[in-house]
């Protein structure tokens, strides 16, 4: 009813103006010649059919207002729907679109992986060769010199190798009861060139500890710290290694070396891709700032908490806390003691 005042606002302001002009012409110009009560008549006539011509105008354009919200409400459904079609097309168009890029890019990047390992194998071979054919070198100081770089250059390749398949890992990980003593030797053994040319002094007290954890990338970790002591060796380098059981869900192993140590406002960069400390930035050592980025990820996908502590002039420890995972990854160690014994 307020609508419809306010659209016929102008003609209902019209009739009572033409009321007012009749009664204004009638009672006041010719008022002694009309009676007073025929004018009353006149207006009670006029008033009806006013009222009853506005009933009818209003019966009607309520019609025709209920027909055109009938219209624009079903216009609004037909556009929501074809809109909400059109969208939901092009959502579909999208993921897929996208699922066939990322599946691409799956593609692309396991043939590159997959491209590395058989590079990196067929490089070994020749490497293997240049190994044999300097055994014979007569030169015992050129013989060092060219040992080293083989050496540096198997350790690149293993880095390499162990690296293409670090974002892809978790079809690589095969978790087993590990015996850190036994890691530990392995990663010394790929290490001991440089530990024995660099005189490292190793100490270790990590009898009988056994952590859950798959053995390749745990050594491939120490590898990467052992060969950071190295990096950042001093006159007497030293390495220790010690393992302690805090509970019976929770085994700790620090590697510590008696280094050039690291800033203390340089720390929290130490395991972010490609960062490069102060201490190798003269030039004394070609580094790449990924092995303890690598470290870091790996220590991720395997569950263990990572620490660093160190200080300029007094070395560096690092700290990795292993987990008792034997209930989530549902293994049967007991079977497994069985068959050990």
């Amino acid at each position: 009813m307020k609508n419809y005042f306010k659209e016929k606002r102008r003609g209902i302001l019209t009739g009572a103006a033409v009321l007012a002009a009749i009664n204004l012409y009638l009672g006041v110009l010719c008022a002694h010649s009309v009676n007073f009560g025929d004018l009353l008549y006149l207006d009670g006539i006029l008033l009806a059919a006013g009222l009853f011509y506005f009933a009818l105008d209003y019966r009607k354009w309520k019609q025709i207002s209920r027909i055109l919200d009938d219209e624009i409400h079903k216009n609004r459904e037909e556009a929501s729907r074809l809109l909400g079609s059109r969208v939901t097309e092009v959502l579909c168009r999208m993921e897929k679109e996208n699922a066939e890029d990322i599946s691409a890019l799956q593609e692309e990047r396991e043939g590159l992986t997959d491209y590395i390992t058989r590079w990196a194998h067929e490089v070994k071979l020749p490497l293997s060769a240049l190994g044999l054919m300097n055994e014979r070198n007569p030169d015992s100081e050129l013989q060092e010199e060219m040992q080293g770089c083989l050496e540096r250059i198997q350790q690149l390749l293993n880095t390499m190798m162990m690296s293409s398949k670090l974002k892809n890992m978790e079809n690589d990980v095969r978790y087993e009861r590990v015996y850190l003593e036994e890691a530990v030797n392995e990663a010394l053994k790929n290490q001991s060139y440089f530990l024995i040319r660099e005189h490292f002094q190793i100490e270790k007290k990590i009898e009988g500890a056994v952590v859950y954890s798959d053995r390749r990338w745990l050594v491939y970790m120490l590898d990467q710290l052992i060969g950071n002591a190295v990096k950042y060796g001093t006159n007497q380098p030293a390495l220790n290694f010690e393992a302690r059981c805090i509970s019976a869900d929770e085994v700790v192993l620090t590697v510590k070396d008696n280094g050039i140590g690291i800033a203390e406002g340089e720390i929290p960069y130490i395991f972010d891709r490609g960062y490069i400390g102060s201490n190798l930035r003269n030039g004394d050592y070609r580094s790449t700032g990924m092995g303890l980025y690598f470290v870091k990820e790996t220590a991720g996908h395997l569950g263990i908490r990572l620490q660093v502590y160190s200080r300029p002039g007094e070395g560096t420890r690092f700290t990795l806390r292993f987990s008792n995972n034997t209930a989530f990854f549902n293994m049967n160690i007991d079977a497994e003691r069985e068959a050990e014994e």
